[in-house]
């Protein structure tokens, strides 16, 4: 009599297919004591894309991150921020569909656990004090790049990170709060209020910063007539001027703490 074979069964859970994010999230064995490590997963919304590239490629080098999500959209940055629940969050200033202090606020608000830094395109202690404030653990200028891995660390243990480009100026910033400060006026406008004075500091009209910042004409004129009841300015060319002065200033004081090497 023939003996039928019999049919061998995989063990439960062997043949399911993983997901890209559970191929990169899972336990790695430590080097040293052989014991499993979870990566932590990073969520990158960036809108410059090559800046965002270096970011991607920063983390994958790294053995205790992995990217759970990136973009440059932030609709979609908060559609990845609730479906991952990233342990960290890298955002940028500039968007599309809204600013980072916006989004910041946004998403401590969603996970106060996630620890979020910013990483900017210049350094500028004005910024970094609204950055900090709206519930950034991070502040980092692109300069900084290379500190990124650093900083993921230190926001993990609860403890807060400037980067080496901003510390001086926060610094200098502290030790002349007993003087009047030249930026006294701007530190009335809103975090939202701030965003779009420095875009009309670049030069961008009232249309082009609706479909910057996706909002109405109507809505930038409405922010534009409250800043200047606020700086005491008249016209549009007012706020325009002293929105480039401001800037330059910015500009001036960055190069003054770190002049080019002779």
């Amino acid at each position: 009599m023939q003996q039928r074979k019999r049919k061998r069964h995989p063990a439960p859970g062997q043949n399911r297919q993983r997901s890209p994010r559970e191929k990169q999230s899972r336990a790695d064995p430590d080097d040293v004591s052989g014991k499993s490590r979870t990566k932590k997963s990073v969520l990158v919304v960036y809108r410059t894309g090559f800046v965002r590239s270096g970011v991607l490629a920063l983390i994958g080098k790294s053995p205790q991150f992995v990217v759970c999500g990136e973009t440059d959209q932030a609709p979609l940055a908060r559609e990845l921020f609730l479906r991952h629940k990233p342990d960290l969050v890298l955002i940028g200033l500039r968007l599309s569909g809204a600013d980072g202090i916006q989004l910041i606020k946004e998403f401590r608000t969603l996970n106060p656990a996630a620890a979020i830094l910013l990483l900017s395109e210049h350094a500028d202690a004005f910024l970094a004090q609204r950055v900090f404030r709206a519930g950034a653990q991070a502040y980092l200028s692109i300069d900084d790049a290379p500190e990124l891995i650093k900083a993921f660390e230190e926001i993990l243990t609860g403890r807060s990170y400037v980067g080496v480009s901003v510390l001086p100026l926060i610094l200098k910033s502290f030790a002349g709060g007993s003087k009047k400060s030249r930026n006294s006026d701007i530190n009335s406008l809103s975090d939202r209020e701030l965003e779009i004075f420095s875009f009309i500091g670049r030069g961008l009209s009232a249309s082009e910063l609706a479909t910057e910042l996706n909002v109405s004409v109507k809505t930038i004129e409405t922010h534009q007539m409250r800043m200047k009841e606020k700086l005491a300015v008249h016209t549009a060319a007012e706020l325009r001027q002293k929105a480039r002065d401001w800037l330059a200033r910015s500009v001036v004081n960055r190069i003054h703490e770190d002049p080019e090497p002779a």
